[in-house]
């Protein structure tokens, strides 16, 4: 049972101390894409001034120009590309906990039903002593009669 209680607190520890660390690193994946989200908003600001006064250096693609027509459409199209960024993010940083959470459970089944089978062998080993015991106690008893 202490050693069971031990893995479990070192599973726990491992477990928390990783959790941990992937949570720093996909805070630190939302602060690069903020970053990247207002570096591009400020690109695209400027590319769009360019092709309203047609100053821009080389042609852009049909599909690509037509979120240039207004200031609402580029802004409008970073912020949705930064909302899917932020997404995706978030339900990988979500998976990876759930793994681990899960894997950690999975661990200390495994533990408790190794220590379950572990006690019924030990039960039946006591059982079958006790069997073995009362089978010589019955001898020796015959042999006083």
């Amino acid at each position: 049972s202490s050693g069971i209680n031990a893995e479990y607190g070192a599973m726990s520890d491992m477990s928390g101390t990783f959790t941990e660390t992937v949570q720093n690193y996909f805070t630190q994946c939302r602060e690069l894409e903020l970053m990247h989200h207002d570096k591009l908003t400020e690109t695209s600001l400027l590319i769009m001034e360019k092709v309203v006064k047609n100053e821009l250096e080389e042609e852009l693609p049909e599909d690509l120009r037509l979120l240039f027509v207004d200031k609402d459409t580029i802004t409008n199209s970073v912020n949705t590309s930064h909302d899917v960024h932020n997404q995706r993010i978030d339900n990988k940083e979500d998976d990876i906990v759930t793994r681990v959470g899960n894997s950690k459970e999975s661990y200390i089944s495994q533990i408790l039903e190794g220590e379950v089978q572990r006690n019924r062998h030990r039960v039946a080993e006591i059982n079958h002593l006790l069997e073995n015991i009362r089978d010589e106690l019955e001898q020796y008893e015959n042999l006083d009669r």
